[in-house]
This record gives C-alpha cells, structure tokens and sequence, in this order.
C-alpha cells in the first residue's frame, strides 16, 4: 500500500514511437540525473529485441529498467512492455501487458492500446513524447487523451515523420513540436519538478502533525 501511493500524484512521462526512434528515446533519456518520476517506453519492438533494448538503455542512460511481464506499480524508473505484448494502464500507478490475442492490435508494443487503457486514469501529470515512425497506432485517442489535461510534446525533426504527423493532425494546434536537446530538458524539468513538490508534501505533513 505505500507504493501504490507513493506513485499517485506523481508526474508521469509517457514515450512512444516506431522506425527510427529508439536510439533517440535513449538519446533524451541522458539526463545526467536520477529519475524521480517513472517514465514509460512504448516504440515498436520484434519481441526478441526488448531485453536487449532494456539493457543498452541502462547501460546507456544509468537508469533502471523495468520490462513489465505482470501487474506492476509504477516507481521512478523506466518501463518497457514484455516482448510481442502491449502494455496498458490498470490504474494511475499501476500497469500491466496484455497479449496480442487479448488487445487485437495489429503492431506490438501497441501505441493505441496503451492510449485506450490511458482515457480512464488520464490528467496533467501525464506527458506523452511522440517520436518517429511510421503509421498512426494512437492517433485515434489523442484529443480525448489532450482534453483531459496530458501534454503531448512532439519530435520536431525525425528521421520518420508519418506517425508523428498523424498524431499531430488529430491534435490541431494543442501540441508542441521540439528538437531532441529541447526534449531531454523537459524531461529532467519534469523530473525536477516532481522531486520538489514531494518535498514541499513531506514538509506540508510534517508541519500540520498532531504536534506529539
């Protein structure tokens, strides 16, 4: 029970992206700094590629690096779903994966049925970072995603523009579009941003006690 509310209320930093966007997922994950949020990783893998891409991003960014083969509360540290299976939110600070046979998604890691888990538990402490690729998996859901309050940040120049256009096309205007530097910044912003309203939280606690 701490865990899951240790993670409620938390800033959340959500990636997805397709062909040509795993190296720069790792690229803005060098933060030079440890994470105090958790940070969810959804780019289209082949199965046998996810252990491999957990490990270089550790190796690559010091992070720790969950692949999520069950229920799992979310704690500062970054997430990859199970290989061939998409991962999908159960709650606020939980998630899990579900099969292929399961989502009827046709690409996996799924970017729609993340997206669709995301509409129940979605607000503005959620960011959603979309990379390259190829395609619209997600696009379907943005504007509901984008009303209820989630940041979408957009890669500005990517080697693949397809599914980042399709994206922001659903979008309209409520976007916005920054080069991989501009990216990482955000992140280690939000990172920040999250370890001082936790401290303001604890101090807020500790000054109305009961005074014993």
């Amino acid at each position: 029970m701490k865990n899951q509310k240790s993670a409620s209320n938390t800033k959340k930093v959500i990636i997805v992206g397709s062909a040509g966007s795993p190296s720069v997922a790792v690229d803005i994950l060098k933060i030079e700094e440890k994470l105090n949020i958790p940070v969810v990783v959804v780019i289209h893998f082949t199965s046998s590629a996810i252990p491999t891409f957990a490990q270089h991003i550790h190796s690559e960014t010091g992070h720790d690096v969950t692949i999520v083969d069950g229920l799992t509360i979310l704690e500062p540290g970054i997430y990859l779903p199970e290989g061939g299976k998409d991962l999908v939110f159960v709650n606020e600070e939980t998630v899990t994966v579900i099969d292929e046979q399961t989502s009827k998604e046709s690409v996996h890691p799924s970017i729609s049925a993340l997206f669709k888990s995301l509409r129940k538990v979605a607000n503005p402490d959620f960011t959603i970072i979309v990379l390259g690729g190829l395609g619209n998996d997600g696009a379907e859901y943005v504007k509901e995603l984008k009303a209820k309050g989630v940041k979408f940040v957009i890669e500005k120049t990517p080697k693949f523009p397809y599914l980042p256009d399709n994206i922001a096309r659903q979008l309209g205007e409520r976007y916005e579009r920054y080069e991989i530097e501009r990216i990482r910044e955000l992140i280690k912003t939000i990172n920040i941003q999250n370890s001082s309203e936790k401290a303001r939280k604890i101090e807020n606690h500790t000054e109305g006690g009961d005074g014993n």
